[in-house]
């Protein structure tokens, strides 16, 4: 019975270890440049979801995920999901002058654009991966898993507004990957995931205009 109640007992110390494992990282470590070059605080955002995209200009995947991050924004805005979801981009790798001058090509005026040349945080939040997508939930902790990305139409949306509501980046993909492109494809009408069910009663009656807008992009 001691035995038992030892093992048990390590058991969920072990959880908890893991859990803590899964969360290494936390909003306050880091604080990087702004456009106007000013030091921002990502602690600032402390209590959003915070979508990171991080990119270099050289990087032509990352600049073609840039008009589906635009409008992945625009869609949770339609949608009103959105109020408690910021987006951030990270420049890495290039000098800030080039980042300066990408920057105004890129149409995202909604997202918060930052530089980084620190290469811890790019080892952190990309581990020379690019693009690369990851998330703070609200309470400031770095996700483990990397995030879906922008143009991962519908499937993106979800994972923002599930982890908004507490769920782990992980749980959230595995949900959707398991039933959302069934309800997206309409092959499927009804879910018993209560989330993913409440997402897509609000993104079903704009799927058109929202197919619409994505099938535009090249």
């Amino acid at each position: 019975m001691n035995q038992f109640i030892i093992f048990c007992g390590m058991y969920i110390l072990s959880l908890g270890f893991l859990h803590a494992q899964s969360y290494q990282f936390k909003i306050e470590q880091f604080n990087l440049e702004d456009t106007a070059g000013n030091i921002y605080a990502l602690s600032n955002l402390k209590g959003k979801t915070v979508y990171v995209d991080a990119w270099f200009p050289a990087c032509a995947p990352c600049i073609k995920e840039m008009p589906y991050n635009k409008l992945l924004q625009q869609r949770l805005n339609t949608l009103q999901l959105d109020s408690n979801i910021v987006f951030i981009t990270i420049c890495f790798r290039q000098s800030k002058e080039e980042w300066l001058a990408a920057l105004q090509k890129i149409d995202m005026p909604n997202a918060i654009h930052l530089y980084s040349p620190a290469s811890t945080y790019e080892t952190t939040l990309t581990n020379g991966i690019y693009p690369s997508y990851r998330l703070f939930n609200n309470k400031g902790l770095l996700d483990s898993t990397y995030a879906a990305r922008p143009s991962d139409f519908a499937r993106t949306d979800f994972l923002l507004y599930a982890t908004n509501k507490d769920l782990s980046v992980k749980k959230a993909l595995k949900i959707f990957d398991d039933e959302g492109y069934a309800l997206v494809n309409n092959t499927k009408q009804t879910t018993q995931h209560l989330l993913l069910q409440t997402f897509f009663e609000k993104f079903m009656p704009y799927k058109t205009a929202f197919v619409d807008a994505f099938l535009t992009i090249k």
